[in-house]
């Protein structure tokens, strides 16, 4: 007679349906490509009493369930192979491959939710050994290049807010709806945040691996790093877009928020609310060859309305009706991993005291991904404008500039750096510093903005 242990082994290999048991293996992409990895999706429940009813799988006196690099061990459970979706009790919770892994959830209750979420309840957190955090309930995403941010809060320091800590709180996300908090407290402005939704009115929020080229990215010079040190990327098949919503409904409700200007860097806005409309337009692509997915633009027109004021400067809210345009192409033909893309911009704002304020201008990007993840962006901007704004985080800091980024892992360690010249002055106006480290399932890193001479902190877990 075969061992109980044993059957039991076999039985969960062969329990699983085809709708489940879509086994893709992860590999390196050849090395002419970008690093990627592809997800695997093979199910394995290992149990001692393992039983199934139709795509329904229950399994008790203890299990354990793999899936990519998901690990869990459980007392008891059921997961549904149709719906990849299930429910464990006093389950414990990692991605890490080593034996004593670098972080673990231990939850009375996970649940696997459509569309690859888990949602932990009563659960401990621990990094190595030591407890570190109690979460009465905590939602997030899992699969191949998910990065959770919202764990652990995030220390800083700068000029003008003085030291802080923050912490991001992720109030609903579902298919069609996200709804966001992030709060602040500092020893000089005390506690300042904001809350943003968004909602897809034809479709589902997530699957767009490319980038948004909003109209404020443009105008305001914003500088941000190419991405955070989240490991090798998804590869292309496992990043195409279906069913993604095009028009979102978005709100926004802030206290005291940061906005970038550099002739103020402590400029705060108070938006009270801030309610509109947003059209992504897919990637235009002129050259008839395939651009990879995470260098395309995507095109929006939004229009929106708002209360505002901002600290120094209008204290009384002020009504203020936008229109936004920022539209961009891929019209040179470089090879799947590169791209240089000219764009337009247009924006036009009007005010509750009858001002009216426009910005119109054109920019071009280049851009380039490497074999290894390492990546580089340049670009060069060119803004115009006209009428009257009653704020001045609404109006243009410079007429033109040059941008340019890159980020280069370096084993485990990752570095990055962002800069912008300032034409009409003829000098670097900003300027910011990454270094990262990155085991298999978890990442931390440190920046160094030069404007606000702000450090800042963070840490995520990664490949979920």
């Amino acid at each position: 007679m075969i061992p109980r242990h044993i059957a039991a082994f076999f039985l969960a290999i062969g329990v699983f349906l085809p709708t489940s048991r879509c086994v893709i293996a992860q590999e390196e992409v050849a090395s002419d490509h970008v690093s990627c990895e592809r997800e695997s999706r093979e199910v394995i429940i290992q149990a001692p009493v393992i039983e199934q009813s139709g795509t329904i799988i229950r399994a008790t006196g203890g299990l354990r369930f793999l899936q990519a690099n998901k690990r869990i061990e459980a007392s008891e459970g059921f997961y549904d192979t149709q719906t990849a979706t299930g429910e464990l009790r006093d389950a414990g919770f990692t991605t890490c491959e080593a034996a004593n892994p670098d972080y673990r959830f231990l939850a009375r209750e996970l649940r696997f939710l459509p569309n690859s979420r888990v949602r932990v309840r009563n659960a401990s957190f621990y990094l190595g050994r030591t407890k570190v955090l109690t979460l009465p309930v905590f939602l997030f995403r899992t699969g191949r290049g998910v990065v959770t941010r919202n764990v652990f809060p995030k220390p800083s320091f700068d000029k003008d807010d003085g030291f802080g800590l923050a912490q991001d709180f992720k109030l609903a996300d579902s298919d069609r709806f996200h709804a966001s908090a992030d709060l602040q407290v500092t020893t000089k402005r005390g506690l300042m945040g904001s809350i943003w939704t968004e909602y897809g009115l034809d479709g589902t929020l997530g699957g767009l691996p490319g980038r948004f080229m909003s109209y404020d990215s443009l105008r305001s010079s914003a500088l941000t790093m190419p991405q955070i040190p989240a490991g090798r990327m998804p590869c292309l098949e496992d990043v195409r877009p279906t069913g993604v919503a095009r028009l979102r409904q978005f709100g926004r409700f802030s206290l005291k928020q940061r906005t970038y200007d550099i002739r103020n860097t402590g400029l705060v806005v108070y938006r009270q609310p801030e309610l509109g409309l947003t059209y992504v337009v897919p990637h235009i692509n002129l050259t008839g060859t395939e651009l990879d997915p995470r260098l395309q633009l995507y095109p929006q027109a939004a229009v929106s309305w708002g209360l505002f004021r901002e600290s120094p400067g209008n204290a009384v809210l002020q009504s203020r009706l936008r229109l936004d345009i920022a539209a961009g192409l891929h019209a040179f033909p470089m090879g799947r991993y590169a791209a240089v893309q000219p764009m337009v911009l247009y924006g036009v704002s009007a005010y509750g005291n009858d001002d009216t304020y426009r910005m119109w201008g054109y920019a071009v990007e280049a851009s380039r991904l490497w074999p290894n993840g390492a990546t580089a962006t340049a670009r060069y901007i060119k803004r115009h404008e006209s009428g009257e704004s009653p704020f001045l985080f609404d109006t243009v800091d410079m007429f033109r500039e040059y941008q340019g980024a890159f980020q280069v892992p370096i084993g485990r360690y990752i570095l990055g750096f962002v800069a912008g010249f300032n034409r009409d002055v003829e000098r670097v106006y900003d300027w910011e510093v990454l270094c990262g480290y990155r085991t298999d399932c978890l990442a931390g890193w440190i920046t160094f903005h030069s404007l606000t001479k702000r450090f800042h902190v963070e840490v995520a877990i990664i490949n979920l």
